[in-house]
C-alpha cells in the first residue's frame, strides 16, 4: 500500500471484518443483542476521503449453530488501472456463545494468506501465518460486530491468526451519519497492537470505524445494501482461492 508495507496497511483493515442474514434473530452467533443486526451490514470504506472498496457482514442458521461471514474488497488504483488490491473471505461458527470455527482466505495484493481454527478442549486451535498456537477459547475474532468486543483485552486476527492485545476504552457520545441519517452512538477508542476508533448505538450495533495508518486516514461508513450484495459472500477471491465447504 502507498506509504506502508502491504501487511502492515491491511493488518489494520481485515482485523475490521464481521456478520447478518434475512429476518433471521441470529442469537446462537453470540449474545442476544446481535439480534439487533441486520440482514446485511455493508460500509463504505474510504483512504484519504478516496473510494477503497467495502466491507460486508452477515448472520445465518447452520442447525444448532450460528454462521457469521464476512466480505472485503478493496483497491486503489489510478485511471481505472488497480495498482493495488485486497480482498477478505471470512466464515465464523458460534456454538454455545462461543467460537467453534474459524476459516479464512486472504489475497493481500498477490500474497496468499489463510487462517483455520478449531475449539478443542485445551482451547481454539489456530493454524495461521505464523504458525500453530491455542487461544483461549473465549477469545473473539477481529469483526467487530460480537456485542461484547468494546469489553474485550485481546482478539484473533483473522487475517494472519495471531493475538492482538489492546485496551478499549469509552470516549463519549457522538453523532454519527450513518444509512444516510444521524444516529446517536458512543465512541470507543482502542489502543495497543492496533489502534482504531469505534462507534456503536444503543444497541452496540457497529455503525462506523476510523483508523490512520502509515500517513493515510481510513473511515467505514455504513451504507445500505444493494440486491446483488446476498451472492457476493460466496464468491471465490481472483486467484481463485476460497474458503472450505462448510
Amino acid at each position: 500500500m502507498i506509504g506502508t508495507s502491504r501487511r502492515g496497511f491491511i493488518g489494520g483493515l481485515a482485523c475490521a471484518g464481521g456478520l447478518a442474514l434475512s429476518g433471521i434473530r441470529p442469537a446462537a452467533a453470540g449474545p442476544a443483542l446481535a439480534a439487533a443486526y441486520p440482514e446485511i451490514l455493508k460500509f463504505a470504506v474510504t483512504r484519504d476521503g478516496s473510494p477503497l472498496g467495502v466491507v460486508m457482514e452477515r448472520f445465518g442458521p447452520d442447525g444448532a449453530d450460528g454462521v457469521a461471514e464476512v466480505y472485503i474488497d478493496f483497491a486503489v488504483g489510478i485511471a481505472g488501472i488497480a495498482l493495488y488490491r485486497y480482498e477478505h473471505r471470512s466464515r465464523e461458527r458460534w456454538r454455545d456463545g462461543r467460537l467453534a470455527a474459524l476459516d479464512t482466505v486472504t489475497n493481500d495484493d498477490g500474497t496468499d494468506q489463510a487462517v483455520t481454527a478449531r475449539a478443542g478442549s485445551d482451547g481454539l486451535r489456530v493454524d495461521g501465518m505464523q504458525g500453530r498456537l491455542v487461544a483461549p477459547a473465549d477469545i473473539l475474532p477481529s469483526s467487530y460486530w460480537h456485542p461484547s468486543f468494546v469489553e474485550q483485552r485481546r482478539m484473533l486476527d483473522s487475517q494472519l491468526g495471531r493475538i492482538v492485545e489492546f485496551t478499549i476504552d469509552p470516549v463519549g457520545a457522538e453523532t454519527v451519519i450513518a444509512l444516510g441519517r444521524p444516529v446517536d452512538t458512543l465512541r470507543y477508542a482502542m489502543r495497543g497492537d492496533i489502534d482504531l476508533d469505534f462507534w456503536y448505538d444503543a444497541d452496540r450495533v457497529w455503525q462506523k470505524m476510523t483508523f490512520t495508518i502509515g500517513g493515510s486516514f481510513i473511515e467505514y461508513t455504513r451504507i445500505a445494501p444493494e440486491p446483488g450484495d446476498a451472492g457476493r459472500f460466496r464468491t471465490p477471491l481472483r486467484d481463485g482461492r476460497g474458503l472450505p465447504a462448510a
